[in-house]
């Protein structure tokens, strides 16, 4: 993971200077480099000579650090989401300095994901976490972190030093379930894949026989696989009429997919996000709109469902009368560094008892005459 400690930055003891847009992929805004001669005690660097400081923490404007208001966070933006991993954390002036760390999902400082608060004293360098340990939420997939200490009172010195600043680069995880080799029209239970774990999920790959599911991607889609209420072999895991679960054990947040209404126009579909596998933490919930026959981007880019650790989809109106079915593809998540790799291979996949050219879903289907309820 790359470790930022502002070294390579030339300066003389006692010197400082704004620490300019560009260093390390990042904007900075209230950022200055000071090479400590012990002239503020407080400031120590963890390695090498330099470290980073907020600029106006007393609240005085101070030629150089135009950028921002005085009295605002530090703060580091980029584009491309990253993670905040650790860095050193130390008071300049006075013991007990509450700073209070957030993530953004955007540039802007719109969207909070997640938050921590630290208490530090002068020369501490405290080393700090932020894999685990939350106020609340998640660092992972962040655009803008701000570091920020101000209590309000102008007579107060708010300031404090960074070092040894780690991070990693957020990749985004697209789930398109083409990697199952299916026969057109057939289907197979999904469990583990890629990662996450999957229940009263199915793969599909479409052959015209239901013209509802539609794919965004490639040959294959996944579906909710009892969403009539009546329960289907391979799928016995949970109560049919349940929701999609997916969950995973590293912490992961949900960016959107596409989805398609299998015989109505119209369904609507709950997206719950939990804090925890069980799915007793609710984090945030969202109604959206599937049309018939249409794969539907929906994007989540907010935040809204970060920090998670289970994801359910449920179309369950309540009525045994209606078919609720619906299908998603291109799932789109960041995943937590920790994450494993999926396996390759139908094992990998965690298919049921049936074989993958198999459609008992399809025989179910019939066997309940709903093939002909499409709205």
């Amino acid at each position: 993971m790359p470790t930022l400690n502002f070294d390579d930055i030339t300066l003389a003891e006692g010197g400082e200077q704004p620490l300019a847009n560009g260093f390390g992929g990042f904007n900075w805004l209230q950022a200055g480099i000071y090479n400590p001669d012990g002239a503020i005690a407080g400031y120590v660097a963890t390695s090498g000579q330099n470290l980073l400081f907020i600029a106006e923490a007393g609240n005085s404007e101070i030629a150089g650090y135009e950028n921002a208001a005085r009295g605002t966070p530090l703060t580091m933006i980029r584009a491309d989401a990253f993670t905040l991993e650790s860095l050193n954390l130390s008071s300049a002036f006075r013991p007990g300095l509450t700073v209070t760390v957030r993530a953004y999902a955007d540039e802007a400082g719109a969207h909070v994901i997640g938050q921590k608060t630290v208490t530090v004293g002068p020369a501490e360098q405290q080393n700090v976490s932020f894999l685990g340990a939350l106020d609340f939420g998640t660092f992972l997939g962040a655009q803008r972190v701000e570091f920020n200490a101000n209590d309000g009172n102008d007579a107060t010195f708010d300031y404090f030093g960074i070092d040894n600043l780690t991070f990693s680069d957020t990749a985004n995880v697209v789930l398109n379930f083409d990697d199952i080799t299916l026969t057109p029209g057939g289907e197979a239970p999904l469990g583990s894949y890629q990662g996450f774990v999957f229940s009263e999920t199915g793969v599909y790959q479409p052959d015209g026989a239901i013209p509802g599911y539609t794919t965004s991607s490639g040959p294959n889609l996944a579906f909710i696989a009892e969403a009539n209420n009546n329960e289907v072999a391979g799928y016995e895991g949970n109560p049919a009429g349940s929701p999609v679960v997916i969950t995973n054990a590293s912490q992961f947040s949900f960016l959107g997919g596409n989805f398609s209404a299998t015989f109505r126009a119209g369904l609507d579909i709950t997206i719950r996000g939990y804090a925890d596998e069980a799915g007793t933490q609710l984090v945030s919930e969202r109604t959206i709109t599937a049309n018939f026959g249409s794969a539907d981007q929906f994007d989540f880019l907010n935040g809204e469902f970060s920090g998670l650790h289970r994801l359910e989809f449920n179309a369950n109106d309540g009525n045994a009368g209606t078919s609720d079915y619906f299908g998603f593809d291109d799932l789109s998540f960041f995943v937590a560094p920790s994450a494993g790799a999926g396996l390759s291979g139908a094992a990998a996949f965690g298919f049921g008892p049936e074989s993958v050219g198999a459609d008992p879903f399809l025989t179910d289907l019939a066997t309940v005459g709903q093939l002909v309820e499409i709205a």
